[in-house]
């Protein structure tokens, strides 16, 4: 795969975090000032997240985890009566540390890094938005019928295999895939995810857990001084959905659309995401 390059080349180091969130596998890379990546899904891994930590690493020390219940945590329990995103949001509380960071939020990721920062602002230093989920899930409505329909490439399913692991695997990385604009690199980059990688009932019910307390306009605008920005790509499937949302919340000098890309700028088009993204996270 061609990401798969940039992926060894990472050194993946344990982070030190506190007694309370001591099971809570984490991956920082690099040295120099904090950066913390939330991914998206919700409810999916982190490890595509590798090539981000690699170019930033050179100027931050850049972490990420996969959530309570997920991929590299998927054994730690989760409380079935207090709301999944609650734990995850109180894991935040637990992980990061307390003198303020940058967080970068990607897709549903942007959504919880503004619910962190709502109640905790004192520990961001400021937001940095790319391919958000809008808050008010406008985005999302017609997202089925928006996506990429790519036919296909090597692997099809076989009538014995309804109903089983492998429709589930093909099923998953279809999906990947239908992010991007681009058949070939859709089904290259979907390639690299098991079925470890996502838990599709988590996923469920985080999405209904926001449903029950979702972020308001205002509480976006009291958030507005600490956002350096939000990255979108034109041919994304939350568009033009989410920028218009944003606009109305944000000062037009934060959006930034570029071309090129669908859902995964960093894997698409690179060269214009990280020369924004830089800019973003050393802004303030």
């Amino acid at each position: 795969m061609k990401h798969a390059g940039k992926i060894a080349l990472i050194i993946v180091i344990w982070c030190g975090v506190s007694t309370a969130a001591a099971d809570i596998e984490v991956h920082c890379h690099g040295q120099g000032p904090l950066v913390y990546l939330i991914g998206g899904g919700p409810a999916f891994t982190t490890w595509n997240l590798q090539p981000i930590q690699q170019e930033l690493g050179v100027r931050y020390r850049v972490c990420r985890w996969d959530m309570r219940g997920v991929g590299d945590n998927a054994g730690l329990t989760l409380e079935s009566q207090v709301s999944a995103l609650s734990q995850w949001l109180r894991d935040m509380h637990e992980v990061l540390p307390q003198q303020p960071v940058v967080l970068w939020g990607h897709s549903w990721g942007a959504l919880q890094v503004l619910l962190f920062a709502k109640h905790h602002p004192e520990r961001v230093s400021r937001l940095v938005l790319s391919n958000p989920v809008d808050p008010g899930l406008r985005s999302l409505e017609y997202i089925e019928r928006k996506r990429f329909n790519h036919p296909d490439i090597d692997t099809r399913l076989e009538l014995e295999d309804m109903g089983t692991p492998v429709e589930e695997l093909h099923n998953l990385r279809s999906k990947v895939a239908s992010y991007f604009a681009d058949a070939g690199q859709g089904w290259e980059y979907a390639a690299g995810f098991t079925r470890k990688d996502t838990n599709n009932v988590l996923n469920v019910r985080v999405w209904s857990d926001y449903r029950d307390t979702p972020l308001t306009d205002a509480d976006v605008g009291r958030l507005a001084d600490r956002i350096s920005g939000a990255i979108y790509c034109r041919d994304d499937v939350l568009q033009p959905e989410s920028l218009n949302a944003y606009r109305r919340l944000l000062s037009p000098d934060k959006h930034h659309v570029l071309t090129g890309c669908a859902h995964f700028p960093w894997e698409e088009n690179p060269d214009a995401y990280y020369r924004i993204l830089f800019r973003l996270i050393g802004e303030g």
